[in-house]
C-alpha cells in the first residue's frame, strides 16, 4: 500500500505546486505588471512584440527548451519537466482571466501574498521530484556541456529578463517583482525541507561515558560518538552528536550539565531528519 501513497502525494504536489506558481502570475504578478524572472517574464518581453495570448508563448517557448533538453540530456530529464511545463501555461491562461480584486490596490500586499504563492507553488512541484521547466533546463545543458555552475546560468538569465522588463516600465514594479523573487526563494527553502523540526546537539565532554548512559537510560535518545582532539591542549576526546525533538532539549541539557557542569554543547536546528528512528522504524 505505501507504495501507492508515496508516488500519489508526489503528484498532488505537483500539481498544487503548478496551480500555487500560475495562480501567483495570473491573479497578481502579471496584472500587477511587475517585473518576473524566468521563462513567464522572457514571454511577457516577447508578447509587446508579437500580440499573442502570454499563456501560448510561454508553451511554445518551454517546448522549445524541452526540445533542446531531449537533444543535450536526454529523455529521463524531459520526462520529470515535460508534465509542468505543459500544465502551468494552461493553468495559467484560467487564472488570468480572474483577478483578486480585494487585494489588487495594494502592491505590497500583493508583492506578500505573490512571493507566498511563488515560494509554496515552486517548493512543491520540487518536493515532487519534477522540475518547472523553463530555464531550468538551459542550466543543466550549459552545466554538463560547459560546467557552468547551474545557479550562475539562472542568476544570469533572470537578471537579464528582470533588467530587459525594467527598461520599459515603472521603476516601481521593477522593485516589487525583485521582492516578489526574493520572498518567494525563502518560502521555497522552507518548504522543500518542510518536516518535522528538530534540535543537532553536539557535547564536547571528557566524561563521555556518564553523559552518554544518563541520556540512553533517562531520555531514550539515539546517538552517534566519533573521536576529536582539542585545539589548545591537543587531547583526544570523545564528541557525542544526537538529533532530537524540541521538547528532549531542555531535560538534555540538565542531564549533561548535570554529569558535567563544564561540558561544551552546541545546539543547532534541523529542518528535516531521514533515516531510522525517524523515516524509518528504529
Amino acid at each position: 500500500m505505501k507504495k501507492y501513497i508515496q508516488p500519489l502525494i508526489s503528484v498532488i504536489e505537483m500539481l498544487v505546486g503548478a496551480a500555487l506558481t500560475a495562480a501567483a502570475f495570473g491573479f497578481i504578478i502579471v496584472p500587477q505588471g511587475f517585473a518576473a524572472g524566468g521563462v513567464t517574464g522572457l514571454s511577457r518581453i516577447i508578447i509587446r512584440i508579437i500580440p499573442v495570448p502570454l499563456s501560448v508563448v510561454v508553451f511554445i517557448v518551454n517546448m522549445g527548451l524541452l526540445i533542446l533538453g531531449l537533444v543535450f540530456v536526454g529523455k529521463e530529464f524531459v520526462a520529470k519537466t515535460a508534465a509542468i511545463s505543459v500544465l502551468f501555461p494552461a493553468l495559467l491562461e484560467v487564472f488570468s482571466r480572474y483577478s483578486l480584486r480585494s487585494i489588487e490596490q495594494d502592491p505590497m500586499l500583493c508583492t506578500i501574498v505573490a512571493g507566498v504563492m511563488l515560494g509554496a507553488g515552486v517548493g512543491l512541484i520540487l518536493r515532487s521530484g519534477a522540475s518547472s521547466g523553463g530555464f531550468d533546463i538551459l542550466a543543466v545543458i550549459l552545466n554538463r556541456k560547459f560546467k557552468v555552475s547551474v545557479a550562475a546560468v539562472l542568476n544570469i538569465c533572470d537578471a537579464s529578463v528582470i533588467i530587459m522588463q525594467s527598461l520599459r516600465q515603472p521603476l516601481n514594479q521593477a522593485i516589487y517583482g525583485i521582492m516578489v523573487i526574493t520572498i518567494s526563494a525563502a518560502i521555497v527553502s522552507r518548504i522543500v525541507t518542510l518536516g518535522t523540526g528538530e534540535s543537532q546537539v553536539m557535547i564536547f565532554s571528557e566524561h563521555h561515558d556518564a553523559i552518554r548512559d544518563a541520556l540512553l537510560h533517562e531520555l531514550d535518545v539515539g546517538m552517534t560518538s566519533f573521536n576529536a582532539e582539542t585545539g589548545f591542549r591537543q587531547k583526544q576526546i570523545k564528541v557525542i552528536v544526537s538529533v532530537v525533538p524540541y521538547q528532549k532539549v531542555v531535560p538534555m541539557k540538565r542531564i549533561i550539565m548535570g554529569a558535567d557542569p563544564t561540558a561544551f554543547v552546541v545546539i543547532g536546528e534541523i529542518r528535516n531528519v531521514l533515516g531510522r528512528g525517524y523515516t524509518l522504524n528504529r
